[in-house]
């Protein structure tokens, strides 16, 4: 009995080790592209367009999770103080969007189809399915030009045990 005992608690004791560092957070570096096309999102019914301060949909990719759609809910994140952009995946990431360093070649123009670009920083927030829990920092730049912005985003995402 013993001869079979002691193997089984040498595999069980491997075995183990080797389980320890997946239960601990895994940390993936990240990089998010995204197209907003402000035409596309008029037809489609963005829902993002209908808030109070409006919004963009999306679609583009997160590598390496794949094809993505995402909104950007526009003064929704940090209590009205930033935006808020919804990332989707095999789950749902949420993330608080500030933007800054807005320049223009020219000047500025309220209308949309000013070209333009700035600086992103997201913080994730919250997460469902695989990435609920999950934390971390992307930073970036959002360029329009025409009628439609261009997002492009790095960083790590550090999801939970």
């Amino acid at each position: 009995m013993w001869k079979r005992a002691a193997p089984a608690a040498a595999i069980a004791a491997l075995l183990m080790a080797f389980a320890s560092p997946a239960m601990a957070n895994t940390s993936t570096s990240v990089k998010l592209s995204f197209t907003e096309p402000i035409i596309q999102n008029l037809r489609s019914g963005c829902p993002a367009l209908d808030l109070p301060d409006g919004g963009f949909c999306g679609t583009g990719v997160v590598v390496p999770y794949g094809n993505a759609t995402e909104t950007i809910a526009f003064s929704a994140g940090c209590s009205g103080g930033c935006d808020l952009r919804a990332v989707y995946v095999a789950g749902g990431t949420l993330l608080d969007e500030t933007f800054s360093n807005g320049q223009c070649p020219g000047s500025c123009h309220p209308n949309r189809a000013a070209p333009g670009s700035g600086s992103l920083t997201d913080v994730i927030i919250s997460g469902t399915g695989m990435f609920a829990g999950a934390s971390g920092v992307l930073t970036g730049a959002v360029t329009a030009a025409g009628l439609q912005s261009h997002v492009e985003l790095s960083g790590t995402v550090t999801l939970a045990s």
